[in-house]
Order: C-alpha cells, then structure tokens, then sequence
C-alpha cells in the first residue's frame, strides 16, 4: 500500500507565492534603480545647462588706461557662456555699470577686452583727486604712472632734511607745474600743506612695490 504525503501539494503553491514575491520584489527594486538614475542624469544635465547659460557682463567700448575715469562710452555690455561659473567673479557684470562710471580706473583694460572685477581699485571711493603744485617731477611722467611723494621738513636741531611722505600715489593728470594726484581724503591736507612749505617732488616708482624704513635725507 502505497502511502501518500499530502504535503507536497502545500508546498508548491507556497513556493510559487514565494518566488513570485521575489519577482515583484526584484522589479519594485530595478524601477526604483532606473528612478534614481534618471534623476542623477536630470540633475547632472541641468547643471550643466545651467554653467553655461548665458550672461551679460561689461566689455571696453574703447582704450581704458590707468589713473583715467570711467566714461560711459568707454563701457558696453556682452554675452558671454562661460564654461566655468567661477570665471563670472572675475568679470564686472552689466547691471554694475553705473558703478564703475565717474569712477577712476587703477589698471588699463584695451578696447574689446572684459573688464575685469578689479578695475577700480579696492577703496577707491574713499580717494580723492587732488590738483597739487609740484617742485619737481621726472620727465615725461603722464597719467597712470605711480610716484612717490617727497618733501622737505625740519629736524629736531631746526635743520631741512628731505623724506619720503607717500608711495605707490596715482597720477590721474600732469600739467606743466601741476599733477592731479589720487589720494586718501585724510591726507589731502597734509599733502597741501606739504605742498605750500617745502614743495613736493615726485619719483616714478613700479605700482605696488613698497620700499621699508626709507632713510630722510639730510644736507650739508
């Protein structure tokens, strides 16, 4: 007599049930994978969209030159698609362009170039342009060359020694006997006083470099 075992007819529905669970499970978890991935590239995608959009900065209508003030002819505006955003920080954007007019520029920029962040240098509200009487000056010095302001005061014993007053000063125009200096507005005074006992001479000097503890000159 051949005995039956019922069981095995339980265990294949259960077993069916099983592995289609692990079919579903498997496909919830591909869609899910092909969600995510299509997202990755969505967001990807528009990033990169957005890197390259388009924008409006300023370009130089004409020659811009050190220590000149900025005319509105001499600014136009450009687009531009930058591949790396980073680069817009550099560069003065077009709705900024009413700044920069009447201001005086502290670098040369030639015609058709961008004009770059840092065309007017840093403070450079806080400066004022001062017409001073000059005593002496180099040959040829124009506008846009960087001096040094030198003058004449009395030592302790009553004696005329010469010193160093200021470096690194903007000429922004030259006359025959008259210089339009860039100065800080705190200084202006002192600079006129200078000026009008003991005179100024100017030294033509590189932009920005400083020279440390300067000895005074003393005469005979």
């Amino acid at each position: 007599m051949k005995i039956l075992r019922p069981e095995r007819a339980i265990d294949r529905p259960v077993a069916s049930t099983v592995q289609r669970r692990w079919r579903w499970a498997a496909l919830a978890g591909l869609i899910v994978f092909l969600a995510l991935a299509g997202y990755a590239v969505a967001v990807v995608g528009a990033g990169k969209a957005s890197s390259t959009q388009p924008a409006s900065v300023l370009v130089a209508a004409s020659d811009i030159h050190a220590g000149d003030t900025i005319s509105a002819g001499a600014l136009r505006a450009t687009r531009i698609s930058p591949q790396d955003p980073g680069l817009l920080l550099t560069l003065v954007e077009a709705q900024d362009r009413s700044r920069l007019i009447g201001q005086v520029a502290s670098i040369s920029v030639p015609v058709g170039q961008l004009i770059p962040a840092n065309i007017v240098g840093a403070g450079s509200n806080t400066l004022w342009t001062a017409d001073v009487p000059i005593k002496r000056m180099p040959a040829g010095l124009a506008a846009g060359d960087h001096v040094a302001l030198l003058t004449e005061a009395l030592n302790k014993a009553g004696q005329p020694l010469d010193f160093v007053f200021m470096q690194d000063v903007d000429v922004v125009h030259v006359a025959s006997n008259q210089v339009d200096l860039s100065l800080p507005a705190k200084v202006v005074p002192q600079v006129e006083w200078y000026a009008d006992h003991g005179g100024l001479v100017l030294v033509k000097m590189p932009a920005g470099v400083i020279q440390q503890d300067l000895p005074a000159g003393t005469g005979p």
